[in-house]
């Protein structure tokens, strides 16, 4: 170790250029990033297969609900609105199918307009309401109940400028504001939001993340070296792997954003540890030692701790690439990338610069302790008369807390990462409410579909499919016969609203279905051959769990009926949304924390260190998993992602400890010298760190994305629990039952 001290000394001129010209290298791409706000993005191929299909086939699925609310929408000057709207969203290029209120394009008060709310009008808007009560597919589809809303549907070309279209549908609405009141809905409109706010926070994330974490470093170290240096590592390490990003063709997600705050609460670290060994070396030579002699003794004795627990936590990092949710995956290659070079850059780029400044006076000294090392010499006191105290204490609240995690829920609902009151939990309840909900799967049919059977099959599942409490509308090509037939006879009459007999009887209903109003609305139903068709289902809600809840019920339907052969849809998309965060959150946190047991056995050529070392990240992660179900916060894409992250981050205060431990006891060969002695040196460096990384995730709590929020508010619980795990809980552990790997010389 010491003829690399040397070298680092040597070369130090060549690693600092390198680093810089490195760095300023992976930051031109920067320029290039982009965000994607598509929730189908975030699953692999394979998950999103049968949703492609089905665009295929019937076109694009994504719908723009532009609903306008009014005391009574069957106002003339309100359909006239409505008309407006609708003509000016079918100039569009990119828009596939404007669907509204029926009539409203022919004006049924074009040849003579009454005044509003004289007999003659009032008697021409209720006939055209009594209309529209016996049309199936119109009411809880274009207009509410009681006729205080009314919705212009848009159905969108699946070619990839949603967000494009969506800005120019906003811009149509814009000129249209009255008399009625509008509001946009829907999951373009979602995206819209997202794309929106992922800049912005990113703007928020990066200038108030290093201002305070420039706060931080000074009230720890109190020096200009101890700040400057520290923070130069973080922002290289952002530039790198930032830069990554769009060099690998990657764009920026609501999962991605956190990698900036990632990188200063983390990569902040290792430099904290250099730097305050530094002024502990500094404050022992009485500022006596050349900057070469403190720099060589620096690196010897940090270089070897300081990797190891870089890797450990880059370990952790790496398994959120087992999460099939791609941005999970994205997040845990760029941030290991990211820690991977932070670590290079504390362990040679720091002393290679401290070695090229002046020894500065000791910022600390024997004489005067600060006032955190009064704190810990107490804390060590506290800890070595109460060791069994502290022990039970924990087990008991770590188990009152784990009947928490029974009450988890799982979600993956766009409209839920805003909070209440938010435009896009308006529109979204606004939807739900009155036209049946924006949330849709599809139930395929393979079949002749001209065939009366099929279709009396189709109608009899969709009957049942509507019967569920979680379904706000049913629309499919029986339906839709069924309605025609209404037409043809009268009420009472046989084959009124029902499906025909025979093909023929079928063929003539779907011509006179086309004579009357317009074809292409068949084919968001039935293919072109009639040999395929769909169920159209809209929910209620979009909760992942309701979503679960309807697919597996429809599941159970269609199991023995071979006419059905797949249920697909943006519902059923999120359902497996939910299936990969569950999955991704099992594998990577089990991966996580014995990858990291086991390098810390390795280190310490021990099992049990493994076990020791795993005991403060356990408590951590079930009382942050007990806090979610006590308090319904969900298991999302966010905060799938905390585990990880926190087994990473939460066994280097474990790792450090161990290391200076075990040293100590070799010292004294007595636990109470041996945690105090521990405490006082490595305990202030544990401290910073985490008190360091804690203030960087607490910046999250500033997001758009109530998601992001909790994944802030949870991890910032899970360190503090780690860091007393660590002070508290470890040194009771190892003064109860002396583990030998600790007392070995």
């Amino acid at each position: 170790m010491k003829n690399l001290a040397d070298s680092v000394i040597k070369f130090r001129v060549l690693i600092i250029t390198v680093f810089i010209i490195f760095t300023i290298l992976m930051a031109i791409p920067l320029k290039d990033s982009s965000v994607d706000p598509d929730v189908e993005n975030m699953l692999p191929d394979h998950l999103r297969i049968h949703l492609k299909e089905l665009e295929e086939k019937f076109g694009g699925m994504e719908i723009v609900f532009v609903v306008v609310e009014d005391k009574d929408v069957l106002r003339p000057a309100v359909l006239a609105q409505i008309n407006a709207i609708s003509d000016a969203l079918k100039e569009i290029k990119d828009i596939e199918k404007v669907n509204s209120i029926p009539m409203v394009d022919d004006d049924p008060f074009a040849d003579e307009k009454p005044a509003e709310g004289t007999p003659e009008e009032l008697a021409q808007r209720e006939e055209l309401r009594k209309m529209l009560k016996g049309n199936d597919m119109v009411m809880r589809t274009l207009i509410n109940d009681d006729f205080t809303a009314a919705a212009v549907l848009v159905r969108m070309k699946n070619n990839g400028k949603g967000l494009e279209i969506t800005n120019e549908i906003r811009n149509v609405t814009d000129k249209f504001k009255e008399p009625g009141k509008v509001t946009l809905g829907g999951l373009p409109v979602i995206k819209e939001h997202i794309s929106e706010d992922v800049p912005k926070d990113m703007m928020v994330f990066m200038p108030l993340g290093l201002l305070i974490m420039l706060g931080i470093l000074f009230i720890s170290f109190k020096q200009l070296r101890g700040v400057i240096l520290p923070f130069s590592v973080v922002i290289m390490s952002i530039a790198v792997s930032m830069g990554l990003v769009p060099l690998l063709g990657w764009k920026m997600t609501t999962v991605t954003i956190i990698l900036p705050v990632i990188l200063i609460a983390v990569a902040n670290g290792y430099g904290i540890h250099i730097i305050s060994r530094y002024q502990l070396h500094n404050m022992e030579a009485k500022g006596q030692k050349s900057s070469e002699e403190l720099a060589k003794q620096v690196f010897s004795d940090m270089t070897v701790p300081v990797i190891l627990t870089g890797v450990t936590t880059i370990a952790g990092m790496l398994c959120l690439m087992t999460h099939t949710v791609v941005p999970a995956a994205q997040l845990g290659i760029l941030s290991s990338i990211g820690i991977f070079f932070a670590l290079f850059a504390s362990i040679f780029f720091i002393p290679a610069v401290l070695s090229m400044m002046k020894t500065p006076a000791p910022v600390i000294t024997k004489e005067k302790r600060p006032a955190m090392e009064k704190l810990l010499i107490r804390v060590a006191e506290f800890v070595s008369k109460h060791p069994k105290l502290l022990l039970i204490s924990s087990i008991v609240l770590t188990a009152v807390m784990a009947f928490g995690i029974p009450k988890i829920v799982v979600d993956s609902n766009l409209a839920s990462y805003y909070p209440k009151g938010h435009p896009a939990q308006i529109a979204s309840q606004l939807i739900n409410d009155n036209f049946g909900g924006s949330q849709i799967i599809s139930v395929n049919v393979k079949a002749d579909i001209k065939d009366p059977q099929v279709l009396k099959k189709i109608d009899e599942i969709e009957q049942k499919i509507a019967g569920n409490p979680n379904v706000g509308n049913t629309l499919s090509i029986a339906k839709l016969i069924k309605l025609v037939t209404k037409g043809a006879y009268q009420p009472g009459e046989k084959g009124f609203g029902e499906i025909p007999e025979t093909k023929n009887a079928v063929d003539f209903f779907l011509t006179k279905y086309n004579e009357m109003a317009d074809p292409d609305e068949l084919t968001k139903l039935v293919n072109s051959d009639f040999t395929q068709a769909q169920i159209i289902v809209q929910l209620k809600s979009e909760s992942s769990e309701t979503i679960k809840k309807v697919v597996i019920d429809t599941q159970k339907l269609i199991e023995n009926e071979s006419i059905f052969s797949e249920i697909t849809g943006s519902g059923v998309m999120f359902k497996d949304l939910i299936d990969s965060v569950i999955d991704g959150q099992v594998i990577s946190l089990v991966l996580s924390f014995v990858l990291v047991s086991l390098l810390v056995m390795i280190l310490f050529k021990s099992i049990s260190a493994g076990l020791i070392a795993g005991v403060p990240l356990a408590v951590s992660l079930v009382l942050m998993f007990g806090v979610m179900g006590f308090t319904g916060v969900t298991l999302d894409i966010a905060t799938a992602l905390i585990s990880s992250i926190v087994i990473g981050v939460g066994v280097d205060y474990t790792i450090h400890f161990l290391w200076r431990y075990k040293i100590e006891m070799q010292k004294h060969g007595d636990t109470t010298e041996a945690v105090r002695h521990t405490l006082q040196t490595t305990g202030r460096g544990i401290i910073f760190n985490a008190v360091s990384v804690m203030v960087g995730f607490v910046i999250l709590l500033f997001s758009s994305f109530l998601p992001i929020r909790y994944f802030g508010t949870l991890i910032v619980l899970c360190i503090a629990v780690c860091l007393v795990g660590s002070i508290v809980l470890l040194p009771s552990i190892c003064i109860i039952f002396r583990p030998k790997f600790l007392e070995k010389k």
